[in-house]
Order: C-alpha cells, then structure tokens, then sequence
C-alpha cells in the first residue's frame, strides 16, 4: 500500500482530500503540529506529529513515502511577516527534508492560490506574469518560486486553485449563512467575475495530477470551466436554501469601513483580521482563469456544475446544523 503524507488534512480541502486517497486505497498521513489536533483528523488518517518547521522531526516521516501533498497554510493572519512564515518558508523546509532524506519520492503536490499570480475578468492561463495584490498572494507566488528551485531534484506539481467552496467551508459559507436569514448580498460589482470549483473536484484534480507523471515539472489553474459572476452564484445560494430573501446590495466603501473596524480589532485584541484591507482589494478583483492545460494535458474533468455543487453544499450545511 503506497504512503501519501499530507498538511493541512484537518483543514476544509485537505480534509477531503485525504478522504478521497483513503477511499482509493493509499495509506494516508496527516501531519499535525502537535497531538491534540489528532482528534481532528478525517477517520482511516493516521497522524504525524511533526512542526513544519522541524526538518529533523520531517526527516523521520519521509523516507518512506511515496507521495507528499502540501496543502497547509495561512489565509489570514495578524502580521504580514506570517504568511511568508507559514506559507513560503515552510515548503522550503520541506522541499529541503525530500531532498536529503527521501529515497521514493514518486511526486510533491504543492497546493498554490490563484491569487499568487493577478486578478483578470478574461481568462488567464499559468504563462500570465504575476502581479500578486496581497501579502497573502505574494507568500504563495514565493512558495511556488521555492518549488521551482528543486524541480530538478523533486517530481514537483503546483496547483493553483481559484475560489473553493464544498461541505465544511468557513469562508463562502458566509454567503449560505445569510441566505438563510433571508438576504442576498451582493458586494461591490455583482456582476464581478471569477472562476470557482467545488472541493470534491479539486480533491479528484490533486489525486490526478499526484498519480499521473507527465504532471511533474508543471503549473496548473484547476477551474469548474466556466466564468461566473457573484451575482449569480449569490442567486443560486439563495435558490438552493430556498427561503424567502431580501437582495442587499452592498457597495465597496462599506467592506472598507468594515476593514477599517476589523483591523482596529485585530490590533486590540492580537488576532487575525477576518476581513483586512488587502483582503478587500481581493475580493473586489475579478478572479478569471483558464483550467485547459490539466484538462488537456492529463485528462481532468470537473464532475460537478456550479448550480449542483451549491445545492450539495446547502444540503450539507442545512443536514449539519450550519445554517
């Protein structure tokens, strides 16, 4: 039975992904910094207690794997140095332990953004020159840079996933949330565009692009394949929850002013900011981003529209007392 070690797989798409390579009958490992995040494993995931800032700890654990998927990181935090911390170091440490110690290593799948490369409403493919507009982007661009310095060593993969929504989701939940309550938002621009994909679909694109060789050495966007707008995803959240709504439109100087109170907080109180000025600058880009390549080159194919996969995730939240 071949040996996947994944990070973050107590996390949203860590977590399913980690379920599907269970379900395919790898030996899963999910490393944790310590051993009360055990507990917060997915079941048939065997724990590694190890700091990803511990490359003597990493060197025990991966000499015998055959397969390393990296997909813990920080999307918020309270200082800008965290994200390049978290985010950038960390995959150099490990890309440094799979080199020195690693005597199988089959392929590194390192779990990028799309916002390491630049906001666009037209299509953009894995050639466009970045131009990352937040610390955030800047730290995962930095880490697919460390990537790239050791694929001459490693069998290294980077996806870059653009917005990702699915079952367990904290973040987009916040637009479940409020239909539930009876308002659809729109914020700024509704008629902003952006790509998107459900988390079941980018699960099945790491496992393919983890498994398949002609993936090393390569940069992939993993999209649904279609452009969408917030209007009509908002729409379709509101469709699926299927309760009476109001629509609200909120225009882009309220996300500043509630930035503007979130990072007052967050000085006060020393934690992340849920909604920083950078994150605002964000989400009022267009996000647009062309998935051909993996399709083309190894076969990838979303299985779920985005009407569908809204609906399954609403089912979910409603089923699990979320909303």
């Amino acid at each position: 039975m071949e040996k996947v070690l994944i990070t973050g797989a107590t996390g949203f798409v860590g977590s399913h992904t980690a379920e599907l390579m269970v379900r395919r009958g790898y030996r899963v490992f999910g490393m944790v910094r310590n051993s009360s995040r055990a507990k917060f494993l997915p079941d048939n995931v065997e724990p590694v207690v190890c700091s990803l800032f511990d490359p003597d700890g990493i060197a025990e654990h991966i000499e015998d794997t055959d397969y390393f998927v990296h997909i813990a990181g920080l999307t918020k935090a309270r200082k800008r140095e965290d994200f390049y911390r978290v985010n950038s170091e960390s995959t150099k440490i490990l890309l440094e332990a799979l080199a020195q110690n690693s005597r199988k290593l089959k392929k590194f799948v390192l779990i990028s953004s799309q916002a390491a490369t630049r906001p666009s409403s037209e299509p953009i493919d894995e050639n466009i020159e970045p131009a990352p507009l937040t610390d955030y982007g800047r730290s995962k661009l930095l880490a697919e840079q460390n990537a790239k310095k050791f694929m001459d060593k490693l069998p290294i993969t980077i996806i870059r996933p653009p917005a990702v929504f699915g079952p367990r989701d904290k973040d987009i939940f916040f637009y479940f949330k409020l239909a539930s309550m009876g308002i659809l938002p729109f914020v700024g621009n509704p008629d902003r565009k952006f790509s998107a994909i459900y988390v079941e679909d980018l699960a099945s694109a790491i496992l393919l692009a983890m498994e398949n060789p002609k993936s090393a050495g390569e940069t992939f966007f993993v999209t649904d394949g279609k452009i969408h707008t917030w209007r009509k995803f908002a729409e379709q959240v509101g469709d699926a929850i299927n309760r009476k709504k109001v629509k609200v439109r909120l225009p882009a100087f309220a996300l500043w002013i509630a930035a503007f109170f979130d990072e007052t907080i967050s000085f006060i109180s020393k934690k992340p900011t849920l909604l920083s000025f950078q994150k605002v600058r964000e989400l009022l880009a267009p996000w647009v981003a062309d998935s051909s390549k993996i399709e083309n080159m190894l076969g990838f194919k979303p299985k779920y529209e985005l009407k569908t996969a809204i609906e399954k995730t609403a089912r979910w939240y409603i089923e699990h007392n979320w909303i």
